[in-house]
């Protein structure tokens, strides 16, 4: 990925589970390729709606190897890190630059909370120093609401003037109007994503690239008007707030499994909880949102 190219919409893709627990890889492949059929121009995966913190060292390099086979090109894949230890975290960049991926999608260390913007800047040094000149396409992911860490302005000023083009792009899924729209006018040079889809289409119509989309599970053609026209869709406003009434993963995978015709999509790994219980209402919400709203 370079300055040049725009990012576009990627699909934070959910991860499925078989009933053993381990992951359904036939069924992951299946739904990255069908993801990029919809009209998404790449996946994320790894991500927060992917489980990422809850997949194993052992099982990354086995879906990477599935995927980069049966289903996308390496060039297509966003690969989220999820550790905290900078040497784990400098393991994974370098496994997922060895598979080639489209970009590096950097959340911060999440385990000691309060932490200063020094702390979160030296994190992030220590990591892009240790996988040295290999480094590339990091994207930084500020979502305070998982992380309890906020990526700050003064962080990515800082992470830009040290590290330069290895930096490109921010993730924003803070959820926060006026974070994002100082993010578009400070750093208009690089990817500015949108996480948030309530607030997509306004971003990119200020000059943001796209976004990486949990909703995009669900509706891809729909969520590709918002990240590359800036066209709002009241439909997908609505989902947002459906999916908001619930723990967001187990709501997203719920609704993957009614509209894939697979109950098994439903199931998640602890400490998360499946949303079976609350799945004929969230149905049913989905069928009046999307009948009431159509275009």
């Amino acid at each position: 990925m370079t300055a040049l190219e725009r990012f576009g919409l990627s699909v934070a893709l959910a991860t499925p589970f078989n009933r053993d627990g381990s992951i359904d890889l036939v069924k992951l492949g299946e739904h990255a390729a069908s993801s990029i059929e919809g009209g998404c121009d790449s996946v994320t995966v790894f991500g927060t709606t992917g489980e990422g913190a809850s997949i194993s060292a052992a099982e990354r390099p086995q879906v990477l190897d599935y995927i980069g086979r049966s289903a996308v090109k390496p060039g297509r894949v966003v690969i989220c890190i999820a550790a905290t230890a900078v040497d784990d975290a400098a393991r994974q960049c370098r496994e997922a630059l060895d598979f080639g991926c489209k970009a590096l999608l950097l959340p911060p260390p999440f385990y000691f909370k309060g932490v200063s913007d020094d702390g979160v800047f030296g994190w992030y040094a220590s990591l892009l120093e240790r996988i040295g000149p290999n480094a590339r396409d990091a994207i930084l992911y500020n979502i305070p609401s998982v992380t309890s860490v906020t990526v700050s302005h003064d962080v990515l000023a800082r992470l830009r003037a040290a590290f330069g083009g290895v930096i490109a792009g921010v993730k924003d899924s803070g959820g926060d109007w006026s974070y994002t729209e100082k993010l578009l006018d400070a750093h208009s040079d690089i990817a500015i994503l949108v996480g948030d889809e309530r607030h997509l289409a306004a971003a990119v119509r200020r000059g943001g690239q796209g976004a990486i989309s949990g909703i995009a599970n669900l509706f891809p053609a729909e969520l590709r008007g918002l990240a590359i026209d800036g066209r709002d869709d009241p439909r997908i406003n609505a989902l947002v707030e459906l999916v908001l009434r619930y723990p967001v993963v187990p709501a997203i995978k719920v609704l993957i499994a009614h509209m894939s015709g697979h109950a098994e999509w439903s199931s998640v790994r602890a400490p998360l909880i499946d949303a079976n219980g609350a799945a004929d209402t969230l149905v049913k919400s989905l069928q009046v949102i999307m009948a009431r709203n159509a275009a």
